[in-house]
């Protein structure tokens, strides 16, 4: 129990990474839509994407992207790195490409670290 609450206490002491990305700077969003997207569902956590976009001439414009763990996260770090889109012309659809690295942490200190690729299309 008490390496327990050690542990929670340390997770809540340390800074986090931001886990935003601007896409694309300087666009008029007036018309923008968010789509939130499970990247992985784990028994403790779960890691979710949200996917700020525009939609012009039927071609998907993303704005920014924000990713975040939920659920049961404590000695859990997640790094949002990258996000790459590509807009599909032949089914109107926005293909994607997240990277980040997953981190255990016990007491502070690295204890393993995954990297981590999501692939996935947005309709």
């Amino acid at each position: 129990m008490i390496i327990g609450i050690t542990q929670i206490i340390s997770a809540s002491n340390e800074d986090k990474p931001n886990n935003r990305i601007i896409i694309t700077e300087g666009y008029n969003n007036n018309n923008s839509k968010v789509k939130r997207i499970l990247l992985e569902d784990n028994l403790a956590f779960d890691i979710n994407l949200s996917l700020k976009y525009s939609i012009d001439e039927n071609e998907f414009i993303p704005i920014s992207s924000n990713s975040s763990l939920t659920g049961f996260i404590s000695g859990y770090v997640w790094d949002f790195k990258t996000i790459e889109t590509k807009n599909n012309s032949k089914t109107k659809q926005l293909e994607f490409t997240a990277n980040g690295i997953l981190q255990w942490e016990l007491f502070g200190i690295d204890v393993y670290a995954q990297y981590k690729t999501f692939n996935g299309i947005i309709e």
